[in-house]
C-alpha cells in the first residue's frame, strides 16, 4: 500500500501538508509548527487515516456524507492533541 505526502507550501507563518491515499482520498495537515518533523506529519497521518477508515466501516455510514462518529471525533481530537509531541522537550 503507497501513500504519498507532500509538503506543498512553507510560508513565514505555516506549514501546509498532503497526504493522498491509495483509494484517492485526500488529507490536508496545516500547522504553525514550522520545525516539524516529516516522521511526525507521516505518524499523524497514518494515525487519522486509520479512524478515518474505522469510521468509513461503519455499515451504518453513508458514504459520501458527513462523519457524525463521535469516536471518531475524539480519536481525531486525541491525535492532533498528540500531534508533534514525540520531537518537543
Amino acid at each position: 500500500m503507497r501513500h504519498f505526502l507532500v509538503c506543498f507550501t512553507q510560508p513565514e507563518n505555516y506549514k501546509v501538508y498532503g497526504y493522498l491515499t491509495n483509494t484517492k482520498v485526500k488529507f490536508i495537515l496545516v500547522t504553525t509548527d514550522l520545525d516539524v518533523r516529516d516522521a511526525d506529519v507521516r505518524n499523524f497521518f497514518r494515525r487519522f487515516h486509520s479512524a478515518y477508515v474505522d469510521a468509513v466501516s461503519n455499515p451504518f455510514h453513508v458514504p459520501g456524507k458527513k462523519i457524525t462518529s463521535r469516536t471518531f471525533a475524539e480519536n481525531v481530537s486525541t491525535i492532533v492533541k498528540s500531534f508533534g509531541l514525540s520531537s518537543a522537550g
